[in-house]
């Protein structure tokens, strides 16, 4: 009987929390049991849910702002909620339709679809969106192409066989003859291997070049050192969504936000964290590792080319957000993401 008793108190509770944060995240109020009663059926009286509400926050899972107030959740309780979220509420048909007719519109160019994604993700959600760009140890290369666009510019582009482009100039002047063999050269030794392993293949190579190729030899390394400069592209959406979330009137969640779209390396360490992980990630204020994001959640996921996942999608706004709609979201867009690069476009 007394494991029985236990777990009817822990379903209880649960209601009870669910109950909370889902008021919570439409209004934005504390929430009291007078509200829990009328407006979500709890079928308890009113001396048990506040008990059980008192319960709750002594384990860390509501918090009372104000002594004559009601209760909101901390983040251990939008944990536990988001938790429980197993089975993910199945996105609306006309949403995902919208979704769907968004990509069909936007151009097909790897860059434009990825920098759009980030845009859907904003619009979509209202807060911040994000989107990896495919990481340089999966991105392999297909061409090398090198033009002297000045007597002392030469430009490299990249593309990689998941249709990115990458570009950079140096100091350098070759003739025609000199760029044709710089050319097979390079694309005889790059053929097929990723962004990341670019430089030590190349200087491993260029070791094999005879002396009457010394000037080629040295712009070699400097392209060598060019490759081993860079890095994964960061597209963000919505910087200043979250502007309109009311609980952010202090205007340092806003500043966080803004700091990471100026400092992208930041972002990017936090969400390559996740990029091995499956299935959806989620955030939850003080579980992001920088102070300053202690106000916000982060939701990601990887999406794939094939069956290896190659960057990260996701989203970043208040901890007071519809968990269960955000997390629907990033992974319809990553479903349309790996469908795209399945096409092989």
């Amino acid at each position: 009987m007394r494991q029985v008793a236990l777990e009817v108190l822990h379903e209880r509770k649960a209601k009870i929390l669910n109950a909370v944060i889902h008021h919570f995240i439409k209004t934005g109020k504390p929430v009291g049991s007078n509200v829990l009663i009328e407006e979500y059926g709890i079928k308890f009286s009113p001396a048990t849910v506040r008990n059980l509400m008192a319960e709750l926050e002594e384990e860390g899972f509501l918090t009372q702002p104000h002594t004559s107030a009601g209760r909101v959740p901390t983040d251990k309780g939008y944990r536990s909620y988001v938790d429980s979220l197993v089975n993910l509420q199945k996105f609306a048909i006309e949403e995902e339709e919208r979704i769907r007719k968004e990509y069909e519109r936007k151009s097909k160019e790897i860059e434009s679809l990825l920098s759009e994604t980030s845009k859907i993700l904003s619009g979509l959600s209202q807060y911040t969106g994000f989107v990896l760009a495919p990481k340089a140890e999966y991105n392999e290369i297909i061409n090398v192409e090198l033009v002297q666009i000045a007597p002392e510019q030469l430009l490299i582009v990249l593309l990689t066989h998941t249709g990115i482009l990458k570009h950079r100039n140096i100091k350098a002047s070759l003739g025609q003859d000199e760029l044709a063999r710089l050319r097979i050269f390079l694309n005889r030794s790059l053929r097929g291997v990723p962004l990341a392993e670019a430089n030590a293949r190349i200087v491993s190579e260029i070791r094999k070049f005879q002396e009457n190729e010394r000037k080629m030899y040295e712009i070699a390394e400097q392209i060598s050192d060019v490759l081993f400069g860079i890095q994964d592209d960061l597209y963000m959406g919505g910087t200043l969504n979250t502007m309109s979330v009311p609980e952010f009137n202090d205007f340092e969640p806003i500043k966080s936000i803004i700091k990471l779209n100026e400092d992208k390396e930041k972002l990017i360490k936090i969400i390559n964290n996740d990029f091995n992980s499956k299935g959806i990630n989620v955030k939850i204020g003080s579980e992001n590792l920088p102070e300053e994001l202690k106000e916000l959640s982060i939701i990601t996921t990887a999406y794939s080319d094939g069956d290896k996942a190659v960057g990260v999608l996701g989203i970043i706004g208040p901890k007071r957000m519809p968990y269960d709609r955000m997390m629907s979201l990033v992974g319809a867009v990553s479903r349309l993401l790996n469908d795209f690069f399945k096409k092989g476009q």
